[in-house]
C-alpha cells in the first residue's frame, strides 16, 4: 500500500513538472502542495489520490507578464498556448474535487462519531434504568420478606393468646364446676371469638394470596399448575381420610361390639342391661332404647353415655339421682349444643360440666345412626 502511494505520488509530480517545463517553465517558480485523501472510512484501506494544487494567483500575475512580452508574436504561438489554459483549468477542477471530497470525509467521520456518541449515551442510559429496576425489585422484596415476617409473629402471638385463653378456660371450668351456665356461655363467646379470628385470618391471607398473585401475573401458568396439584392431592387426602373415617367407624363398631359383649354400662349391656325390656324402660340403658336394645342405635347411645360419664366427678350425693339432657351431635360427632330437660341441680351440673368437657364423642356408625341421635334425650345417672 505504501509501494503504490509513493508510485502514484511520483508519477503525478512527473506529469506535473513535464507539462510546466513544455507548456510554461516560468510557472514552476509557483507554489505547490500536495493533497492525500484517503478512501474507504475509518479502520479500512482505500486507495491515495495525490494532486498538485497550484497557486493561481502567482500563475495569473506571471500569465499576465508573459502576455506582454508575447504580444508581437504571431497567431500560430498562441494557438500554441491554448492547451495550456485549458490543462491549467483542468487543474484547479481537480484540486477543487480533491478539497470537496476531503470535505465530504470529514463530514461521515463526524456524523459517525455523532452516531457512537448517541449509541453509547443510549447504552449508558439502559444501563442506567435496568440499575433502577433492579434496586427498586431488591426495595419491594425486602419489603415483602419484612411483611411476611411481621405476619408470622402476629400470628405466633395470636395463637398463643388463644391457647393461653384455652388454657385457663379449662382451669376455670375445673374450679367453678357448679357455675357450668356461666362456663358455656364462656365458651361460646371464646369459640366465636376463635372463629372470627380465624375468619379474619383467612380473609387477609386470601387477600395478599390474591394481591401476590396479582403482582406476579407472569407466574401464572406456574400457579395454575401448582393448583392443579393442589386439587390433586386435596382430593387424594379426601379419598384417605374417607377411607380413614370408614375404618374408624368400623373399628369403633367392633370395639361398641365387643364392650357391649363383654362390658356394663350403667348396669348392662344394651342387650342385656337394665333398658333391654321391651317396654324401653329408663334405667341403666341408653334412655333412647325403646326395645330394640341390640340394634346399632341403642348401642351407640350407651357409646355416647359411656363416654361423657368418663368425666363426671363423683360425689356420693348423686347416687341414685337421673338427669335428662338433650344433645345436638354433629356429623362426625362434635357436640354443638346440649340442654337440660329434667333431674336434680346437682346431678344435672355434673351432667352439662361433663358434656362441656368432652365436646366430642365417637362418630356415628351410619347416617341413619347419625339422623336418629344428632339431637336426642340422653339420660345420665350415677349408681
Amino acid at each position: 500500500m505504501k509501494d503504490n502511494r509513493q508510485k502514484k505520488e511520483t508519477n503525478a509530480y512527473l506529469i506535473s513538472i513535464g507539462m510546466h517545463v513544455l507548456l510554461f517553465a516560468l510557472l514552476i517558480a509557483g507554489s505547490w502542495q500536495t493533497i492525500e485523501i484517503m478512501g474507504g472510512g475509518e479502520g479500512e484501506e482505500g486507495d491515495i489520490i495525490g494532486a498538485v494544487m497550484v497557486d493561481t494567483g502567482s500563475a495569473a500575475q506571471e500569465w499576465g507578464r508573459l502576455q506582454q512580452q508575447k504580444k508581437g508574436k504571431t497567431e500560430k504561438s498562441k494557438k500554441a498556448d491554448a492547451p495550456i489554459v485549458e490543462q491549467q483549468k483542468k487543474l484547479e477542477e481537480q484540486r477543487q474535487q480533491a478539497i470537496e471530497k476531503q470535505k465530504q470525509l470529514e463530514q461521515q467521520k463526524e456524523q459517525e462519531r455523532q452516531k457512537q456518541a448517541a449509541e453509547q449515551k443510549k447504552q449508558q442510559e439502559e444501563k442506567a434504568r435496568q440499575e433502577a429496576l433492579e434496586k427498586q425489585k431488591l426495595a419491594e422484596e425486602a419489603k415483602a420478606k419484612k411483611e411476611a415476617e411481621a405476619a408470622r409473629l402476629k400470628a405466633e402471638a395470636e395463637a398463643k393468646r388463644l391457647e393461653a385463653a384455652a388454657k385457663k378456660a379449662e382451669e376455670e371450668t375445673k374450679a367453678k364446676m357448679a357455675e357450668a351456665a356461666k362456663e358455656k356461655a364462656a365458651q361460646e363467646a371464646k369459640e366465636k371469638a376463635a372463629q372470627e379470628a380465624k375468619a379474619k385470618a383467612e380473609a387477609k391471607a386470601k387477600a395478599e394470596k390474591e394481591a401476590k398473585a396479582k403482582a406476579e401475573a407472569d407466574a401464572k401458568a406456574k400457579a395454575d399448575k401448582a393448583a392443579k396439584e393442589k386439587a390433586a392431592k386435596e382430593a387424594k387426602e379426601k379419598a384417605a381420610k374417607e377411607a380413614k373415617e370408614k375404618a374408624d367407624r368400623q373399628a369403633q363398631q367392633k370395639g361398641l361390639d365387643d364392650f357391649l359383649n363383654n362390658g356394663d354400662i350403667g348396669g348392662g349391656s344394651a342387650t342385656t342391661g337394665g333398658n333391654a325390656n321391651k317396654a324401653g324402660s329408663q334405667g341403666s340403658g341408653a334412655s333412647l332404647g325403646a326395645g330394640d336394645g341390640g340394634k346399632t342405635g341403642d348401642q351407640y347411645a350407651a357409646l355416647i353415655k359411656k363416654e361423657i360419664q368418663r368425666r363426671y366427678v363423683v360425689e356420693a350425693s348423686l347416687r341414685g339421682k337421673v338427669c335428662n339432657v338433650k344433645l345436638q351431635l354433629a356429623r362426625d360427632g362434635t357436640i354443638t349444643g346440649y340442654q337440660r330437660v329434667s333431674g336434680p341441680d346437682d346431678i344435672c351440673t355434673a351432667a352439662l360440666s361433663a358434656i362441656a368437657r368432652t365436646k366430642k364423642v365417637p362418630a356415628p356408625p351410619s347416617d341413619a345412626v347419625y339422623e336418629k341421635y344428632k339431637s336426642s334425650i340422653i339420660g345420665f345417672e350415677l349408681k
